[in-house]
């Protein structure tokens, strides 16, 4: 049986890894990362997402059907040119190449921190303990450059969507930690904003599988105080999170 072919950026971060293992036996895949492999893993490309010809080299061998958008820069206080290169351009450079090579959807890594000043104001940034909930249909609210990059790309996602049909699902990803256990963070943040690996791989694969042409969603595992609202993601992705954060604190 052929698997239809998917990229995935960013493939040695921790969603990355997650996702490698947990769509193997359902699709073709390919990793890009900017760092080479310590595995010898097999449909490896070591590319900079930011220099448009490696990005090209690379879609053009491997022509993909769908593309898991992981790759940038992380750190949430990070240098604005780390940003502008790793957040913006390369994410710009994956969307062209999208185009250029038939790519047919996109998931993309969106952040909560696109909204993250309904939590408070840097610098006391997550000093609200308990915010209204907040929708896909609030306003921006960034809370750094990485937020503001991670809603540019969300636009850039909506742009190639209505001028060349490439779909996209952006998923506003909550907390995922290596452990998938909530209890590390001493502020009780992540008891509201897990998002645990099984309930990470459903909404990715639901992602795929689903015959939205574009939408934004929150990422988070269905917390006793969660402050996003995941009812979209339930309606239109079949959504339905397995975990709750809580369970971990009694």
């Amino acid at each position: 049986m052929k698997f239809p072919k998917i990229v995935i950026t960013g493939s040695n971060g921790r969603i990355g890894k997650i996702l490698k293992k947990a769509l193997s036996d359902a699709y073709d895949i390919y990793s890009i990362d900017v760092n080479r492999s310590n595995d010898n893993e097999k449909n490896y490309f070591q590319v900079d997402l930011s220099d448009l010809e490696e990005t090209k080299k690379a879609f053009s061998s491997i022509k993909p059907s769908f593309v898991i958008h992981l790759a940038g820069q992380r750190k949430i206080n990070g240098e604005w040119e780390d940003i502008l290169k790793n957040n913006i351009i390369a994410t710009r450079n994956v969307y062209e190449c999208a185009r250029l090579y038939g790519v047919q959807k996109i998931i993309y890594a969106s952040s909560n921190h696109v909204t993250g000043c309904y939590e408070g104001i840097p610098p006391k940034l997550h000093e609200q303990a308990n915010p209204k909930l907040i929708t896909v249909k609030d306003s921006i609210r960034p809370d750094s450059y990485y937020g503001t990059s991670k809603a540019f790309a969300e636009a850039l996602a909506r742009q190639f969507y209505e001028l060349f049909g490439i779909k996209s699902i952006c998923l506003r990803i909550g907390t995922v930690t290596e452990e998938d256990n909530p209890l590390k963070d001493e502020t009780k943040r992540w008891s509201k904003t897990w998002l645990s690996h099984r309930d990470l791989i459903q909404l990715v694969k639901n992602s795929l599988e689903s015959d939205v042409g574009f939408g934004i969603y929150y990422g988070v595992s269905d917390n006793t105080g969660r402050f996003w609202d995941i009812s979209n993601a339930e309606k239109e992705l079949n959504y339905e999170p397995q975990d709750d954060a809580s369970t971990f604190l009694k």
